[in-house]
């Protein structure tokens, strides 16, 4: 079985007597287990880190006992843990609120002449971190930290979508999938054809899933490995935008989601 375990610190800061410090040593093997995109060994970890095993075995005990770190069902490997997953999303939760992101928003919007929102996932909600407005006075109004139902929302289905195709497997099987619209997707197998369909095409359309009379589109906000950090996505009434329309306007949300990352230092 073979990982991706490269460090993303080539040459970690030392401290005055040239080693490398135990907090510093916590992220590079924090680091090594994110980077694989399988639960990853003692062994494997030391290797990819460059610390005797000994070293290794007690700061992953260490990492485990505050939450940052998780065994895998065989006891043997080791995921990230529950407090390390709450924290990078409370950052992107910050992240979506500077008002450098704000100010993108409020451009895109502008020129879409439609609400947008940035939304990323929680549990098996969306949440949207940052939502500004269109000034037409008949428009669905949600406040930023709104949570909606993730298998009927295009921010939603394009982040299950671009999951690691196992963990989306899973990941689906947990979703209740109520039906709020005669269109809401509510059979596994034809949501799994919808993933299957945005990941081909690179954006995710809500076509009355969750409201009757509302669409909406989406784009990823990428990270610099290429995986998706958030969704970025527009809705409007669809006597006021159709489908096709909204498709026109994914250059603008492609561009608008690209300076976003690089504002939040995502890319």
């Amino acid at each position: 079985m073979s990982h991706d375990l490269t460090l993303s610190i080539d040459q970690p800061i030392e401290d005055a007597d040239g080693r490398s410090t135990a907090v510093q040593k916590a992220l590079c093997i924090l680091e090594t287990v994110l980077a694989s995109d399988e639960p990853a060994t003692l062994v494997e970890i030391a290797s990819a880190s460059g610390m005797p095993k000994p070293s290794v075995h007690r700061l992953l005990n260490q990492l485990e006992e505050v939450g940052f770190i998780r065994r895998d069902l065989s006891g043997k490997a080791y995921l990230p843990g529950p407090r390390w997953v709450r924290l990078a999303s409370e950052t992107l939760v910050a992240i979506g609120r500077q008002p450098p992101v704000r100010e993108i928003m409020r451009n895109l919007v502008r020129e879409v002449t439609e609400s947008c929102n940035l939304a990323i996932l929680r549990g098996t909600e969306i949440l949207y971190v940052e939502r500004v407005e269109c000034e037409w006075p008949l428009r669905m109004q949600l406040q930023a930290g709104s949570r909606v139902p993730v298998h009927c929302t295009s921010s939603g289905k394009l982040l299950i979508a671009l999951m690691e195709p196992d963990r989306r497997r899973r990941f689906i099987e947990t979703l209740p999938f109520q039906r709020f619209t005669p269109n809401t997707i509510t059979d596994r197998e034809a949501f799994e054809a919808e993933c299957e369909t945005i990941c081909q095409d690179g954006i995710s359309i809500n076509r009355e899933e969750y409201h009757l009379g509302l669409i909406g589109v989406a784009v990823p906000v990428l990270r610099e490995d290429g995986n998706a950090a958030a969704a970025l996505a527009i809705h409007a009434p669809i006597f006021r935008m159709s489908i096709d329309q909204a498709q026109l306007m994914v250059p603008k949300l492609r561009m608008a989601a690209h300076r976003i990352a690089v504002v939040a230092g995502l890319t």
